[in-house]
């Protein structure tokens, strides 16, 4: 799988999707393992992730789209197949706090497909096809130019850009964009091996509620099987250039982690790290404590501390 991400400035990266490390540290057993202590929040977030991710997962039935890549044929994405990939972005939202409902723009979701028809018409992603391209149509550059691209399909594209793998994508622009909080609106284009999300232009101001900061994975419980390599943070205008950043497992043992290099030009403000932890050894729920220092918030210096347990959201 491929996926490529669009900024502000309109910069494009095409990569491979990978998979997770082998190198990373294997926590002894036993070690950070938990019993639940609020079983509320545990059940709640169950109940979020077999209402609305296990909800929005592809079924052999569903039909991708209506198009017809050798007739350059963009067709439309079947309002089944539409309302799953919507299920599966709110589920991720949701999950960090967001209450707020994105909305569909036809425009911008008529364009997001004619560019989803050209990536997979040329077997590659770009931001700036050229006219050269098979199927290249006005409609499908602007698309091109403002949504994120991936040669994965239906809802499970979704989940390509939360988990952000692979060496260009140290930022996790896709993550941010789609966890934004001002995110109010957005186009979709979907074919049988791509797919686009708009998601510049027309951002809405932050929600009331909206949480004080947005991480992945996000505080409280959140099933082992959304904990990707690459955790993150997110405040608007944050300076995370004094931040340290400390997690420790339930029995105060430090995990070794690498900060990734700041980017500014996606979304909020956000600090990524990688932790050495291998989710697959977790047979229990397991917490992890995370602890922000020197982060810059307006004129003054913050330190965040939170919990992130991990479950198994299939048990």
């Amino acid at each position: 799988m491929r996926f490529s991400i669009v900024s502000t400035l309109f910069i494009g990266l095409t990569f491979s999707l990978g998979s997770c490390s082998k190198d990373a540290t294997i926590l002894d057993e036993g070690e950070g393992q938990i019993t639940p202590v609020n079983l509320t929040a545990r059940n709640a977030a169950q109940k979020l992730y077999q209402d609305y991710y296990m909800g929005s997962k592809t079924e052999s039935a569903d039909i991708a789209w209506s198009g017809d890549e050798p007739s350059c044929n963009a067709g439309t994405v079947p309002q089944k197949t539409m309302d799953k990939i919507f299920m599966r972005i709110a589920y991720f939202r949701k999950a960090v706090g967001l209450t707020n409902t994105i909305s569909e723009n036809e425009t911008k979701s008529d364009k997001a497909q004619h560019a989803a028809l050209m990536m997979k018409s040329n077997g590659m992603l770009n931001h700036s096809p050229p006219d050269s391209w098979s199927c290249f149509t006005a409609k499908g550059k602007d698309g091109a130019g403002n949504s994120l691209l991936t040669q994965t399909r239906n809802a499970e594209a979704v989940d390509a850009y939360m988990r952000d793998a692979g060496a260009a994508n140290g930022p996790v622009g896709h993550r941010r964009w789609l966890l934004w909080p001002r995110l109010q609106e957005i186009g979709v284009g979907n074919t049988d091996n791509t797919n686009a999300i708009w998601v510049l232009g027309n951002a809405g101001t932050r929600p009331a509620d909206a949480p004080e900061f947005i991480s992945w994975p996000p505080k409280g419980y959140v099933p082992k099987q959304f904990a990707y390599p690459r955790w993150s943070f997110s405040i608007a205008n944050a300076d995370f250039t004094a931040t340290s950043i400390t997690m420790k497992d339930a029995n105060n043992k430090s995990v070794a982690l690498n900060i990734e290099e700041l980017n500014n030009i996606y979304g909020d403000r956000t600090i990524v790290w990688i932790p050495s932890i291998n989710t697959n050894s977790l047979m229990e729920d397991t917490v992890f404590k995370v602890s922000l220092k020197n982060v810059g918030v307006g004129d003054e210096m913050k330190d965040f501390d939170y919990e992130v347990i991990l479950f198994d959201g299939n048990d």
